[in-house]
């Protein structure tokens, strides 16, 4: 078991970066691959985010700062990741077009005023827009389909908090929508965002 604590960790780390970084990798791997996986809900993806951020851990062990916990650091960057990879993959934010939203436009002719790709870019932008926090909160609910409950006990915030930050996602969302889409398919795209 290792017993260094994370300060005497590092300091290893600037004298021999091999054994430092191995401690750390030993003691953290873990703890973050769980809590990449609660997120994610996929083995391969948390694994790649906790290697990235190992990764980042490698490039900057001659600059890391000693400090009496790494574990914030470590959940900053892992974070970060996650956020990008919900940023960066099309099939994971576009969900609730290709899911729910193909259904609704079938038999509509609706349809004919907006594309359902032009309608897809517009959502992406709305998500996109939103505050890494909500957006966080928002895709956890809707990709998820995690209650504001099991989001609130994943993020250590308050069930309120959580509700709180979903009901001003969806005000954002519906006055960029409106910015972009007809009245029409306002009404019938809303309902589909504000559900929970």
């Amino acid at each position: 078991m290792n017993m260094l604590s994370d300060r005497e960790l590092v300091e290893l780390a600037h004298r021999d970066p091999l054994a430092g970084y191995k401690q750390i990798y030993d003691k953290y791997w873990n703890l973050l691959f769980n809590i990449a996986f609660k997120r994610l809900q996929d083995t391969a993806e948390a694994q790649d985010m906790v290697q990235e951020v190992f990764v980042t851990i490698w490039d900057q062990l001659n600059s890391l700062e000693p400090k009496d916990s790494l574990l914030p650091y470590l959940q900053v960057i892992l974070k970060n990741r996650i956020l990008n990879h919900y940023a960066k993959n099309e099939v994971k934010l576009r969900y609730i077009v290709q899911a729910q939203w193909q259904t609704a436009f079938a038999h509509n002719n609706i349809s004919q005023q907006i594309t359902l790709k032009e309608l897809q870019m517009i959502i992406d932008q709305a998500i996109a827009s939103l505050p890494p926090r909500m957006q966080e909160i928002f895709l956890l609910s809707r990709e998820e389909h995690m209650m504001p409950a099991q989001i609130a006990e994943q993020l250590s915030l308050s069930v309120q908090t959580v509700k709180n930050q979903l009901h001003r996602a969806t005000e954002k969302l519906r006055q960029h929508l409106s910015m972009h889409v007809e009245p029409a398919v306002l009404l019938m795209i809303l309902p589909i965002i504000a559900a929970q």
